[in-house]
């Protein structure tokens, strides 16, 4: 049995992973979804990351029985959360992947992340949500999706170099969306590669295979977490 703990990004809650939730439950695992502190814009990843980390350790689970998974935005903390908490695995899903030192920021500058039709898009709003984030979703699916979201734009965690000084010593997976619509596929399977030298699990469908292919997205942690 593993115990994952879901992370949400940054235009869907915790309340977004139940479908996961309840694919990995009927397999015989724990799952916990811990939620980030989401007004507190003007805080850094070290701040947020160290929310989670505090949700773990009174959830009473061993470290070492523990996955992180971390969704979209969320991938700018999963490296802290791994280093401060010493989880057994971290994975990340069609997400950010900090580097030491940099910002987001200027990683965005660097090299192409986001599909330049996101850009700039409020994913608080319903049309953009349905067409970036949800458009592979099931039709009987979306109502409920939409209730899902939020708004966590952690400003000060775009703008400042990220805070590790060195990549943890955690085992890391990647799982790549091949219809993504926000964070380019291209963009995530080379950084899988060339920042964990890992080879993603790409699955088809959109931003949000939790919501769109929840069976499929249980059976791809499974296969990395085995």
């Amino acid at each position: 049995m593993t115990t994952y703990c879901l992370i949400h990004g940054s235009g869907q809650g915790p309340a977004g992973w139940q479908l996961l939730v309840d694919q990995l439950q009927q397999r015989g695992h724990r799952v916990l979804t811990p939620g980030f502190q989401i007004d507190k814009i003007e805080e850094g990843a070290t701040f947020h990351a160290s929310t989670i980390v505090a949700s773990l350790n009174v959830s009473g689970e061993n470290p070492k029985d523990v996955v992180c998974v971390g969704h979209s935005a969320s991938g700018m903390y999963l490296p802290l959360i791994a280093e401060m908490y010493q989880p057994r695995q971290m994975i990340f899903l069609a997400a950010l992947i900090p580097i030491p030192g940099v910002s987001m920021f200027e990683q965005a500058q660097i090299q192409p992340i986001f599909n330049p039709a996101w850009s700039g898009k409020d994913p608080g709003d319903e049309e953009a949500a349905l067409e970036f984030v949800f458009h592979d979703c099931p039709p009987e699916r979306l109502e409920w999706a939409l209730s899902t979201r939020i708004c966590f734009y952690a400003k000060q965690t775009i703008i400042e170099p990220c805070p590790l000084n060195t990549w943890p010593d955690v085992k890391a997976g990647y799982i790549a969306c091949a219809d993504d619509r926000t964070i380019t596929p291209e963009w995530q399977m080379k950084a899988a590669h060339e920042r964990l030298s890992v080879e993603p699990i790409v699955l088809p469908g959109g931003h949000a295979p939790q919501v769109s292919r929840p069976l499929e997205l249980a059976d791809a942690l499974e296969s990395l977490t085995r």
